[in-house]
């Protein structure tokens, strides 16, 4: 049954901020119907379970755990994770982040061309907690986001966005995975991150320092080579 609720402004930020990262909106209807679906490794249950407690009241149930095989890594992996009812306020993220692609017959994420309007200091939180990460703890106070999945020009619209509307510069820095294939390792490109410099590492710790859950501070560098 599709719920018509009305978002608050912590909900809206997350939402936005979560699907620049992690978080997803699926659908069994082609887009007519959207629900949020959060997932975390156990070890980050506490951050997922405070995403639950901003969005309850969209949800019917809590979040759940699971044992969850992957055959590509042999690998059982310890994950919670949780979905929201089907909202009508949800359609308006699936049209902004996602396009259907006729080959694949799937959508497909993407970067919001007027990211800069809803990219708030809370929503950036939410985004490099969901996909930020120091650069050497120890060593540096440089921080960096994982946006490899989207394409270098999206990358860019955030780039110019974190610029325009917070005065935080960063640069792409592109992204290999190394592949063994008959003994032989090559690297392949996978895509761009974007990389927090030193100069810019205060500036970006004060913007999103106000928003951070505190399972999540171990990301921040402190600006002495520590973190939060």
């Amino acid at each position: 049954m599709i719920q018509n609720y009305n978002l608050n402004e912590e909900q809206k930020d997350l939402l936005f901020g979560s699907l620049l990262g992690d978080g997803n909106l699926a659908t069994e209807t082609q887009g007519r119907t959207v629900r949020y679906r959060a997932l975390q490794q156990e070890k980050q249950k506490d951050y997922l379970m405070h995403k639950y407690e901003v969005l309850k009241d969209l949800c019917n149930s809590p979040p759940i755990y699971s044992d969850t095989y992957d055959p590509r890594t042999g690998k059982t992996y310890k994950r919670w994770y949780f979905n929201t009812r089907t909202e009508t306020s949800l359609i308006f993220y699936g049209n902004l982040f996602y396009d259907y692609n006729s080959q694949s017959k799937k959508f497909v994420k993407k970067v919001p061309l007027k990211v800069e309007k809803f990219l708030t200091p809370r929503a950036v939180a939410y985004w490099y907690m969901d996909d930020g990460s120091l650069k050497s703890k120890g060593k540096s106070n440089a921080m960096r986001i994982s946006t490899e999945g989207f394409k270098p020009e999206e990358v860019t619209r955030l780039r110019n966005a974190l610029l325009s509307k917070f005065n935080i510069k960063t640069s792409a820095h592109k992204k290999h995975r190394v592949v063994k294939v008959n003994g032989i390792e090559t690297r392949n490109y996978v895509g761009d991150i974007i990389y927090i410099p030193e100069e810019s590492s205060s500036a970006f710790r004060e913007l999103i320092k106000p928003y951070l859950i505190d399972c999540m501070r171990y990301k921040v560098s402190d600006g002495n080579y520590g973190t939060l």
